[in-house]
């Protein structure tokens, strides 16, 4: 479960800039679900702040999925038939066929009503669920790892990858608290600062090359953050001095078919709208490149979901005018749907693209 008795406000000092402690601005690293209410903020009151402009190509047409409009998406996944399984804000897991919503809450199995993460499905069909614990769905059993029995860092679980030989690899971690758990059937084994040379404990997201190494975007506090990549027992670091600059704070990494990582920048703790500020890079373990967006000198984006589709094409929601942009490697197109903002991207085995809002599902073609 969050641990709503931390002192928030102690770690304010801890993660602002120095300019922003002499503006005695309250920027904070927020537990999940303060930082997807801030993204709320910024879906909702941005576009009156800011316009985007967009390429003169065609824009992905778009369109709802009925039975899911009163639902907060926050994350989605697909397994072997086809079947959707949705993560929420704070309504629990919904299983969708394509015809029947089955929701799995705390009136009905092991589910809380708490904030999810992120849903990774294995190989063998295992759902696991990354929310205020681990928890895994196979067949019709769950299975919860409280963090108080398994001897787990008591954190929210943010994101959750599994690798080639089926281990499960989740974020357990928070400001300075926990950091990376490995699953591989029978055991956990946790990596924090303190027990590895992983650099920071805050594992904002994880991604999986096609060299089976184990990506971390680490964030030890703002414009203090650091990309990790694990290859059996080695653990390499790659900051400031290999990425080519000093990004703010990471949000999503994902792998495109190059086995390049890309990673988005949030500006979620950043207390001023600014133009021109880097939001996603690509980096291959040796230099990075900084996608351009359109007009960005004049135009504050704000960067949150990113994915890579099955054509290699690149997928990102952002705040303003237009909520979600493609990205073919020349051109950008954008578009938006009648909701409040795009929270989690995916992509089904028919080859739409599902956006996840927070008036349920719409479909990209």
């Amino acid at each position: 479960m969050i641990d709503t008795t931390t002192d928030f406000y102690s770690e304010v000092s801890m993660l602002l800039q120095p300019d922003l402690r002499k503006q005695g601005v309250s920027a904070y690293l927020p537990s999940p679900y303060k930082d997807i209410m801030k993204r709320i903020f910024l879906f909702l009151f941005l576009p009156f702040l800011i316009s985007c402009k967009k390429d003169n190509n065609p824009a992905p047409s778009i369109s709802s999925v009925n039975g899911l409009n009163n639902f907060f998406i926050t994350s989605i996944a697909f397994d072997q038939t086809g079947t959707a399984w949705l993560g929420t804000l704070n309504q629990g897991l919904i299983k969708y066929d394509g015809q029947a919503v089955t929701v799995y809450d705390s009136t009905n199995s092991p589910m809380t009503n708490a904030f999810i993460g992120d849903i990774e499905i294995d190989k063998a069909g295992n759902i696991w669920i990354g929310s205020d614990d681990l928890v895994r769905l196979s067949g019709s059993q769950f299975t919860r790892y409280d963090s108080r029995l398994f001897g787990l860092p008591k954190n929210h679980v943010r994101s959750i990858e599994t690798d080639d030989a089926g281990n499960v690899w989740f974020s357990c971690s928070s400001f300075r608290s926990g950091g990376l758990v490995k699953y591989n059937g029978n055991s956990f084994t946790t990596f924090t600062p303190a027990n590895s040379s992983l650099p920071g404990n805050m594992v904002q997201s994880i991604a999986i090359d096609k060299s089976n190494h184990v990506w971390l975007a680490i964030n030890d506090g703002v414009n203090t953050v650091s990309l990790a990549r694990i290859s059996g027992s080695a653990i390499d670091t790659f900051g400031q001095t290999e990425i080519g600059f000093n990004p703010y704070y990471l949000g999503d990494i994902v792998v495109n078919k190059q086995n390049e990582v890309l990673a988005s920048i949030d500006y979620t703790l950043s207390s001023t709208f600014q133009n021109g500020r880097p939001q996603i890079f690509k980096f291959n373990g040796e230099k990075s490149e900084i996608f351009r967006l359109p007009d960005e000198n004049s135009i504050a984006y704000y960067t949150h979901k990113i994915f890579i589709d099955q054509n290699n094409k690149l997928w990102a929601s952002f705040s303003g005018d237009w909520q979600f942009g493609v990205f073919d490697g020349s051109n950008w197109v954008f578009n938006k749907t009648d909701a409040g903002g795009v929270f989690a991207l995916g992509q089904s085995p028919k080859g739409e693209i599902w956006l996840g809002t927070d008036k349920g599902i719409y479909i990209a073609k």
